[in-house]
């Protein structure tokens, strides 16, 4: 599955044939990847990247994850995806990372929107979260621009680099999103 986001940017659904790619991309952007993200320390080869991507798979087979990689004039730029999908509940998170290169350019709006529709429209959630460290401004600002509401502070709710890290918690129900 491709999703276009403009005539130079498109999200590719998970790809295993992608791993030497983003493993690359990762590695580029290790220091800047691990201020959030607490598995990057453990992504250390294109053969990590390629089991991380197979278990993609398998919990999208499950039902259980979609996730894509955001492409760019034809490069890989980042990740984006649904998680922790509950059908029970209809609920799901979407979690995202971007090359430091590629910020700052509304990607990653754009591609939560796309996200929104195929889990409203589709995938036929009522409930999207979205977690971000309140320490990480770009992260905080796309559900605040998209119209996620904020619901509180995870305390210490994830550890990266050794230290916790407090999260705020956004959600957006299928009755407040507002198609574009």
């Amino acid at each position: 599955m491709i999703i276009p986001l403009d005539e130079h940017t498109e999200l590719v659904f998970n790809q295993v044939s992608h791993a030497a790619e983003l493993f690359a991309l990762v590695d580029g952007n290790r220091a800047h990847l691990s201020r959030f993200l607490p598995w990057v320390p453990h992504m250390q080869s294109a053969t990590d990247m390629e089991r991380y991507l197979l278990n993609c798979e398998k919990l999208n087979g499950e039902g259980l994850d979609t996730s894509f990689n955001i492409f760019r004039n034809g490069q890989i730029v980042g990740r984006i995806g649904l998680s922790y999908i509950n059908k029970a509940n209809k609920t799901a998170n979407i979690g995202y990372w971007l090359a430091e290169k590629a910020q700052g350019g509304g990607l990653i709006g754009s591609a939560v929107k796309k996200l929104l529709a195929l889990a409203y429209e589709e995938l036929k959630l009522n409930r999207i979260e979205i977690k971000a460290a309140t320490i990480n401004q770009r992260s905080k600002a796309i559900p605040e621009k998209l119209g996620f509401r904020f619901e509180g502070i995870l305390r210490e709710a994830e550890w990266v680099n050794n230290e916790p890290l407090d999260l705020m918690l956004y959600s957006l129900l299928r009755s407040e999103w507002t198609k574009e």
